[in-house]
């Protein structure tokens, strides 16, 4: 074999080699795209899944705004029942982190942090202050001032 032959079977082999890398990739990126296809299908079907008001409560927290506050029953009423603050609560306690909502902006009717220390009430103190939420006289919100009517 001579040199010649040899230059032209690694040639060869390298041009065989890189037509199946090539093949590999384009599957691999397929098969990504099935996964990522499949995943946003998964994650709409959860979210089709849940019952309308746990919904409507998920983008009710979502649109407040930084910087204001709802309180519990007021997020129960703008999703469409007045009376579903407790809902409310176990909505934030299981989905926040899924939906990455904005907790910290849900407050109890009279301005304050329902969560007490160990609960979370530290932090969400400190995100709403870094929102620029004042604390009053017994750690309550102004709500005439923060208070987000769900219009705006």
């Amino acid at each position: 074999m001579g040199m010649n032959e040899k230059e032209r079977l690694r040639a060869e082999f390298d041009a065989e080699f890189l037509k199946e890398l090539e093949a590999a990739e384009a599957e691999e990126r397929q098969a990504a795209g099935r996964i990522a296809d499949e995943e946003y299908s998964t994650a709409e079907q959860e979210w089709q899944a849940l019952a309308p008001f746990t919904r409507a409560v998920v983008e009710t927290i979502r649109a407040i705004p930084r910087g204001k506050v709802m309180s519990y029953g007021q997020v129960a009423a703008a999703a469409g029942s007045p009376r579903g603050a407790r809902q409310v609560v176990r909505i934030l306690h299981t989905l926040s982190r899924k939906y990455a909502l904005p907790w910290h902006r849900v407050v109890n009717i009279r301005g304050e942090i329902a969560l007490d220390e160990h609960g979370g009430g530290g932090e969400q103190q400190e995100r709403l202050e870094a929102e620029g939420v004042e604390f009053g006289l017994g750690g309550k919100i102004d709500l005439s001032r923060y208070r987000h009517d769900g219009d705006s």
